[in-house]
């Protein structure tokens, strides 16, 4: 094996290459890493993130950038640890309510159900997103848990939009609480698109809002997902697996362009904070 003579305390000791070469992999992915999840969300990411086991039945995803990481230093060196789901509980009010509605509550996501949501709805665990070096949180600052498989196919979706437009996925709403659903249907009642709590696939980690879903679409698409320009036309930011199977009315969708999508529909996403900065910006440069 070729050496290299490195001097200690006047002594020359010879030093195989390989453990110098493994010094600088090391110190090179140091400089690399991202010092904190801010700076981690701003880095671009390549398409082939390697995946592997997270905290609390998450998985989270190790960045390679030019060099391999040993996954123990990758882990060791800053890896964020899986957010846990844990479920919320209604009040008791809401409780008596779904009582009275005979909604059952779901053992994984601890969400009271209608019978036609619950029979649509995965036995699987809630997990987190980790797209672009963070674990992803809603509108509200709260961690985004979808079922595992659900999850599993946006990141799918997700490496095929990067790989082709070196662009992430940007998820503001995913699995609602109850008490999150009923105040987002309090809000919304009459101007947007929304379920009553207990009644939205939302409740279920099984569907979630996107922001920039114009440019996710295809991508969702081929995915398995249901949504954008051929889901719900009333929500269009919406993309869900098992809720609906084709748009709500194709020949509404031929006119799914920025400038045809009605107003009242518009002023509902706008108000549920679904297209910031996205959707109606784009609309006003028309």
């Amino acid at each position: 094996m070729p050496t290299s003579s490195v001097t200690s305390r006047g002594a020359s000791v010879r030093a195989p290459l390989s453990l110098r070469w493994t010094a600088l992999a090391l110190a090179s992915a140091v400089l690399a890493w991202p010092v904190s999840a801010h700076e981690s969300a701003r880095a671009s990411r390549p398409a082939n993130d390697v995946e592997h086991g997270g905290i609390g039945g998450g998985e989270s995803r190790v960045l390679q950038r030019g060099l391999p990481l040993i996954p123990f230093f990758a882990g060791a060196m800053g890896q964020p640890p899986a957010p846990v789901y844990r479920p919320d509980q209604p009040s008791a009010a809401m409780q008596e309510e779904f009582a009275r509605a005979k909604y059952t509550r779901d053992a994984k996501s601890g969400n009271y159900l209608s019978p036609k949501v619950l029979a649509k709805t995965l036995n699987e665990d809630m997990v987190p997103i980790f797209i672009n070096g963070v674990y992803m949180k809603d509108l509200k600052g709260q961690t985004i848990f979808l079922r595992r498989s659900i999850r599993d196919r946006l990141l799918d979706a997700d490496a095929a939009m990067y790989a082709k437009k070196k662009e992430h996925i940007l998820v503001n709403y995913g699995f609602r609480s109850n008490t999150l659903q009923r105040e987002l249907f309090q809000k919304l009642k009459g101007v947007g698109k929304v379920a009553p709590a207990g009644g939205s696939f939302h409740e279920t980690g099984m569907a979630l809002d996107l922001q920039n879903w114009r440019d996710a679409q295809r991508f969702m698409i081929e995915a398995g997902f249901v949504g954008g320009c051929y889901g719900i036309e009333e929500d269009l930011v919406h993309y869900s697996i098992g809720e609906v199977t084709k748009a709500s009315n194709a020949e509404a969708f031929k006119r799914c362009t920025l400038k045809e999508i009605p107003e009242n529909i518009l002023k509902g996403v706008k108000k549920v904070g679904s297209a910031t900065g996205g959707l109606l910006g784009k609309l006003k440069k028309k």
